[in-house]
């Protein structure tokens, strides 16, 4: 069996080396930047005409991830090095 790294990088998948060219990499993270702008303009409309609804769940899932990531942040800040 193998292992997995544990913690924050244990969500992000490991890619080989030189899997992708640079511009395969930008075209990949100006497609992101399209897709989330689009959902942004999307979220915003609905919100105008009244109809955006959103789950409690989504809500605490979201909180509990900002939450998360803060905390992961202010430790590699206080802890440098320390894992």
């Amino acid at each position: 069996m193998k292992r997995t790294k544990q913690g924050r990088e244990a969500a992000h998948p490991i890619l080989p080396v030189g899997i992708y060219s640079h511009s395969q990499i930008a075209a990949l993270a100006k497609r992101k930047a399209e897709l989330r702008a689009q959902k942004v303009q999307r979220i915003k409309k609905q919100i105008e005409e009244g109809t955006y609804d959103v789950s409690a769940a989504d809500v605490v899932r979201g909180l509990a991830r900002s939450e998360s990531s803060w905390l992961l942040n202010l430790a590699d800040v206080c802890l440098p090095g320390v894992r």
